[in-house]
């Protein structure tokens, strides 16, 4: 086991407390079978979603005060920020008045500055950290923007797409016309400047237009640092006409090349010699968006970002080196970078949904070598509810690979608050016990327990064993037998505004169809929970799309129409605004919400929009405010905020039964998105923070509630994620390996 507790000392030379370091996520503490504990990897940050629209630009710069890489990302709505890539957290938002379509990074008299160039008409030259406006210069309609050092000048040369390109001072002269330049009679697409200026302060600028042709540009400061002289070096043609999306100066094996693409060909221009390096790269199947020299390994080749994969390939043979990355999420990726942190290449992605990825080319979650196992392979029956017989491959899994690993464990929390412990178990076997903080396992009580009783979560957790004619219930913390409910009854009907007595009660013939709508004992028997039902103690149990109830303190069998039309695959309890409510997930899509003291029997419907199939929900207080948040086969995190929807319906305005019930609440918020299916989801506080933890196969992703912009985290177990539970500043995840213990990373605000 791992963990501990480090006492900071104060700087004695300022007074103040060092900052802690930054999150590692490493375990608290594990268990596992021997030779088989789990052995996670360390967290790293990401992905953010630091703006609300696809990512149009990503730059990568090294900060000179700090020596930390940083990316400044820009989006389609025209909003700007710079992450710090390590941490991942936000330095600073560019001031937004400018709505800028173009940024870049650039020194001005020794200072780091942003340069944007904005549809409106403006150039403007911002602060990295505040985002404050320096200076802003009207200079007409921006499209293309790239900037160049000429002597110790630097300059921006941009255009609004025409044949013509003006360049600008960005010195201690801002914001005056140098010289216009005419490149010929076609639209220009794309610019790139080479950036530090060459011997006798001339630079390279390479053009981009909308007929597929390139051109390479000498810029030179005129004697005296004056007037800019051009001059036209080297052009360049694509076999096919199209539009020139990427253009960038790089290194290859020390020789200078210019990497392009023009629809969805790419192709390496040597500059010493005037010709192309290799064959075209073609590949990709559509718009190739991104293009820069990067590691594969011990190789160093050449990376393309498009068509949701991401493509290595050698510029001398134009052929592709392994298999491509694909990007699992429909918001395929936009614009990739290379970077280096912590002397390790790095790739950093942004995508059509605004998400920020850092990446290791060898390792390269989100991104998968093949194409995922379909999602959604069933559950195998019986009880409790099984995890899928097949959870998504792991990232580099071979195609319709199974990970190696059966049913895992399902956890609980048992015993009084003031000393819970923590119940984890696997199907056909004992539970065990541990103490939470320290993973110490306790002895539990086993005499009379069953090996085959499965551990149901709620307040409080159960082990129940289903038989030919009873169901039989016991306390796993104090082993104490609850009792034996018999199964030869019929189900009670749906409830109404009265109660029926269980002498007058009607037969199941007489009030409810034959088939799914009676409690059957064939192994069908999906998702299990506890709860109080109208002040006592029961046990509910899903089949299909139904809900049964089994009132542990009489014996007496219930049924509860949900209002699904698809099976329910998870089932969670908890309280809202001091109302016990229960919420189940299922595959026609939904999640659904009802109070457990009412006599109410249709749940309200409170989310949608899973991708298909609803698997994951569970219900948390934030901030004085409760908190439903779904997840499905699409890998996004769903949440919507019910409070005023459940003190409406305890006055009797609106109810869950009530004309218009199905109805969406208010518009629901997505908090994160992973690339596979979520299946198991948990809210643990941190702080006056807390956090999001979804499991998309064998990765964890943190995220925290109601931060925007805060940066998330990711983990990677090794094995697929069973479930998860959060107790006062603490996660517990299970896997097929066995147990692991987490701290919640610290405040983001420090």
């Amino acid at each position: 086991m791992t963990g501990g507790t480090q006492r900071r000392t104060p700087d004695r030379s300022t007074g103040r407390v060092p900052a802690e370091p930054g999150w590692t996520g490493r375990p608290l503490w594990s268990w596992g079978p021997s030779g088989r504990r789990p052995r996670p990897l360390p967290a790293r940050p990401g992905p953010y979603q630091p703006v609300p629209a696809w990512v149009t630009a990503l730059v990568g710069f090294t900060d000179d005060r700090t020596g930390r890489p940083r990316a400044l990302v820009t989006s389609y709505a025209g909003a700007r920020v710079v992450l710090d890539l390590p941490e991942g957290r936000l330095v600073g938002a560019v001031d937004e008045r400018a709505h800028a379509r173009v940024s870049a990074v650039t020194r001005i008299d020794g200072e780091q500055l942003v340069v944007s160039g904005a549809g409106a008409g403006y150039l403007q030259v911002s602060d990295l950290d505040s985002g404050r406006s320096r200076w802003r210069q009207w200079c007409g309609d921006v499209r293309c923007l790239a900037t160049v050092t000429l002597g110790d000048r630097p300059c921006a040369v941009l255009t609004g797409g025409s044949p013509h390109l003006e360049i600008w001072s960005l010195g201690a002269d801002r914001g005056t016309r140098l010289h216009t330049l005419r490149t010929g009679g076609e639209r220009i697409s794309v610019l790139a400047g080479s950036g530090a200026g060459g011997a006798g302060g001339a630079a390279l600028l390479a053009v981009g237009t909308g007929t597929g042709r390139v051109s390479v540009w000498r810029l030179e400061s005129a004697p005296g640092g004056g007037e800019v002289r051009a001059e036209a070096v080297g052009g360049y043609d694509f076999e096919v006409p199209g539009l020139v999306t990427v253009l960038d100066f790089a290194d290859w094996h020390g020789r200078p090349v210019l990497l392009a693409a023009a629809g969805r060909v790419a192709r390496v221009w040597d500059l010493r010699e005037g010709r192309p390096l290799g064959p075209a790269f073609t590949a990709h199947t559509s718009q190739v968006n991104s293009a820069l020299v990067g590691r594969l390994g011990d190789r160093t080749v050449l990376w393309s970002g498009d068509d949701a994969t991401v493509r290595a390939w050698s510029p001398e043979s134009g052929r592709e080196l392994g298999e491509p990355f694909r990007y699992p999420y429909e918001a395929a990726p936009t614009r990739t970078i290379g970077v280096e942190i912590a002397g390790r290449p790095v790739l950093v992605t942004g995508d059509g949904a605004g998400l920020v990825w850092v990446w290791d080319p060898q390792r390269p979650y989100p991104f998968r070598r093949d194409r995922p196992v379909p999602p959604d392979p069933g559950e195998r029956p019986g009880v409790p509810d099984a995890p899928d017989a097949a959870p998504d491959a792991a990232p580099d899994a071979a195609p319709g690979r199974r990970p190696p690993d059966g049913p895992g464990y399902r956890l609980a929390v048992g015993g009084p608050a003031d000393r819970p412990v923590l119940l984890a178990a696997q199907p056909e076997q004992q539970v065990r016990g541990f103490e939470p903080t320290a993973g110490a396992e306790v002895e539990l009580p086993r005499d009379g327990i069953p090996p085959a009783a499965a551990l149901v979560p709620g307040e409080p957790p159960a082990l129940a064993r289903l038989g030919p004619a009873h169901l039989e219930v016991w306390d796993p913390v104090t082993g104490e037998r609850i009792g034996a409910v018999p199964l030869d009854q019929p189900p009670a009907s749906p409830p109404g505004t009265g109660s029926p007595s269980p002498a007058t009660e009607p037969r199941p013939t007489d009030t409810a169809p034959t088939g799914p709508a009676h409690f059957r004992r064939d192994g069908s028997t999906g998702p299990l929970a506890v709860c109080r039902w109208e002040g006592r103690r029961a046990l509910l149990v899903t089949q299909g799309a139904t809900l049964f109830r089994i009132d542990l303190d009489t014996g007496r069998l219930g049924r509860t129409e949900t209002g699904h039309s698809g099976r329910i695959r998870a089932v969670a309890v908890g309280e809202v605004a001091g109302v016990p409510v229960g919420l189940t997930a299922a595959e026609d899509d939904t999640v659904r919400l009802w109070e457990l003291d009412s006599r109410k029997p249709v749940g309200r419907r409170v989310l949608d929009g899973h991708g298909g199939v609803a698997y994951g929900v569970r219900v948390a207080t934030v901030d004085g405010r409760a908190l439903v948040f779904g997840a499905g086969r699409n890998g996004q995190v769903r949440c919507v905020d019910v409070t005023d929807l459940v003190r409406t319906a305890r006055t009797g305005e609106v109810g869950p039964a009530a004309p218009g019930a199905d109805e969406l609440p208010p518009e629901p918020v997505v908090v994160l998105t992973a690339t596979g299916p979520v299946r198991s989801l948990a809210v643990v506080g941190g702080g006056r923070t807390s956090w999001l933890v979804a499991a998309d196969g064998s990765v964890l992703r943190w995220q925290a509630v109601g931060e925007p912009g805060t940066p998330g985290q990711t983990i990677e177990v090794g094995a697929p994620v069973t479930d998860l539970v959060a107790l006062p500043g603490l996660l517990v995840v299970a896997t097929g390996d066995g147990l692991l213990g987490y701290r919640p990373p610290p405040d983001p605000a420090g």
